[in-house]
């Protein structure tokens, strides 16, 4: 494995780091991303409850215990009960774009790396295949077997691009569809405690 990598050359250790930081961010969002982290059906059913109950502190302690994106939300929905229905609705749009930023923290960094991966392989192969006509101009072409090994290691970080790339993609686009999910559904409990707040349920 060392071997492989030392003949890729510099750019095949640069595709190891963006290998280690996707894999680092793919657990980490594995972890952030759960559902009971963002939404606990418990949680909010429990609030629901406290609210048509008209037992706000109850609601505001529950908010208040439960450190998930949805919780935070509802919090501020509570702490601003008062208010009209379009301010309301305002306060809670800007609490959620605000959660949304922190669901969506270093998803983009793994579409990055998805996208140069490739080019990072391609530009290791260019290096590598420069390195082989240069042996050529000073040997000649008659060493079949120098040849084919120079352009076996050159062709190392293609192979090595896509293998990071690939993968990173997947994850890419599953944590993307995972956020848009979750956003669908905060905005529906939003929309429907806004809606038990002002008594219109």
């Amino acid at each position: 494995m060392y071997e492989f990598m030392v003949q890729g050359g510099t750019v095949m250790f640069v595709l190891l780091g963006c290998s280690i930081l996707a894999l680092t961010i793919i657990f980490e969002r594995s972890w952030s991303l759960r559902r009971s982290v963002v939404i606990p059906e418990k949680d909010v059913n429990a609030v629901e409850v406290a609210i048509q109950n008209d037992d706000v502190k109850q609601a505001m302690r529950i908010c208040r215990d439960s450190p998930t994106a949805m919780g935070r939300i509802l919090w501020v929905a509570l702490e601003n009960r008062g208010v009209s229905r379009p301010v309301l609705k305002e306060v809670l749009e800007e609490t959620g774009r605000q959660e949304v930023a922190h669901l969506d923290r270093f998803i983009g960094v793994l579409g990055l790396i998805a996208a140069i991966s490739p080019l990072l392989g391609l530009l290791g192969t260019v290096i590598g295949m420069i390195e082989v006509f240069q042996v050529i101009a000073v040997q000649g072409v008659g060493k079949a077997d120098v040849l084919a090994g120079g352009i076996s290691k050159a062709l190392n970080t293609t192979a090595a691009g896509l293998t990071v790339a690939i993968p990173t993609m997947v994850a890419f686009r599953f944590f993307e569809a995972r956020v848009d999910r979750f956003v669908i559904e905060i905005e529906h409990h939003a929309l429907r405690f806004v809606e038990l707040l002002k008594g219109e349920r």
